[in-house]
């Protein structure tokens, strides 16, 4: 039998048949890449999906980290290889629902706790995002997930509803012993006084909490109750940034007692949230710069108090819920679904309300009068509900 020497420099040699067929594959390789007919894989989906869309997200990187762990390098069936070698042509619903149940069973690997509901939903939503980018960009015709729901997975599908009620708020303050830590009569806690302030904090001023934890003590005037969050800080699109200006958030009374002890605990740091570990000198004996608390100082503490029995809740409660608390507050004191939705940050689409579309795009006033008068309100509200019967109406001061 004929045959010849290999052309990819490896050992030994073909035969004719053999060669051919090699030559055919790679052949046919070449045709699918070039007309687009190649079957893509799960990851490549994921990784296009990742560079036209996740790249625009202001934490790109852990995006696409959570993606990759519980979508591409899932092991959701022994028999197969990791989800995100599956060619995507060939993926059903029901091949979805697998990955979806095994992101909700909680494990642990390499001591690392991974999985359940909360991470299922974002799987689920990861994964009908990938789809519905492929069926778009035309690297696939239909989407497998396009009819999937939470709900049908046992996943609560109003798990962003969270409110605290008036009885669950006076409970929250009651476990920071705000009041006691604003009149210098706390007693020590397990939490440190910085981490119940930034909590609390966040109650009063909604905004999101990577703004507040990277927060220093020039971004803020407390004469003038201001605080003027940088660009960086803010939520935004890449393509956003270039055009957008520093938000200006009013600070009601109660933010600004909040934010005169923080700076009284910490009065040479920089940060608005100081670590409350003290800063060890190097082996050079110099000492390390000031830091922050952890980015997730924030949420670990609720989870604390939780578990402690400290927040006797029936259900889990979130940093995002205090924003999503605030904005219930402010709607049921009448302020306006415009000036409230830009006191949270959010860029409302005016033509839901009833505007033209073109609104949107000529409509960038920050509303700051109007947002410093929601901002008191609301914290008068908060005020009421902490100290009961001591509490006393804060007026809505004049601002120049």
């Amino acid at each position: 039998m004929r045959s010849i020497q290999r052309l990819d420099g490896g050992g030994g040699a073909l035969s004719l048949g053999a060669a051919r067929k090699e030559f055919l594959e790679a052949q046919t390789t070449k045709r699918e890449a070039v007309d687009g007919t190649r079957e893509l894989t799960i990851k490549e989906l994921a990784q296009a999906y990742n560079r036209d869309v996740l790249s625009q997200r202001e934490r790109a990187a852990e995006a696409w980290n959570v993606l990759r762990v519980h979508i591409v390098e899932a092991q959701a069936d022994p028999a197969r290889p990791a989800f995100g070698e599956w060619p995507a042509k060939a993926v059903r619903p029901s091949d979805l629902a697998v990955v979806i149940r095994y992101a909700k069973e909680t494990r642990t690997i390499d001591k690392r706790r991974l999985g359940g509901p909360g991470v299922a939903r974002v799987v689920l939503r990861e994964l009908k995002a990938i789809f519905a980018h492929a069926v778009e960009t035309g690297s696939l015709e239909m989407s497998p997930a396009a009819i999937m729901r939470a709900r049908s997975f046992g996943l609560r599908a109003n798990a962003r509803a969270r409110v605290l009620d008036a009885d669950e708020l006076k409970a929250f303050f009651d476990a920071l012993d705000l009041t006691a830590l604003l009149n210098g009569t706390a007693k020590a806690q397990r939490l440190s006084p910085t981490v119940r302030l930034g909590l609390a904090f966040q109650l009063y001023v909604p905004l999101r909490s990577h703004s507040l934890i990277g927060g220093r003590w020039e971004e803020f005037d407390l004469e003038q109750k201001r605080w003027t969050v940088p660009v960086s800080r803010q939520k935004l699109r890449k393509e956003d940034r270039a055009v957008a200006r520093p938000f200006v958030a009013p600070l009601p009374a109660t933010a600004v007692a909040i934010l005169e002890k923080l700076k009284a605990l910490s009065p040479k740091s920089p940060w608005v949230l100081a670590s409350p570990a003290e800063a060890k000198p190097e082996k050079g004996g110099e000492q390390q710069p000031p830091r922050h608390i952890e980015p997730k100082a924030l949420i670990r503490a609720l989870s604390r108090l939780r578990s402690t029995g400290r927040l006797a809740f029936g259900s889990k409660v979130t940093v995002h819920d205090l924003r999503r608390t605030w904005r219930t507050l402010a709607e049921e004191a009448g302020v306006d679904h415009v000036v409230a939705e830009r006191s949270l940050g959010h860029v409302t689409p005016l033509r839901t309300l009833g505007f033209s579309s073109a609104a949107d795009v000529y409509a960038r006033a920050q509303l700051i009068e109007q947002r410093a008068n929601a901002a008191e309100s609301v914290g008068a509200v908060l005020d009421r509900i902490r100290l009961e019967a001591r509490a006393k109406i804060v007026p809505l001061a004049s601002r120049r």
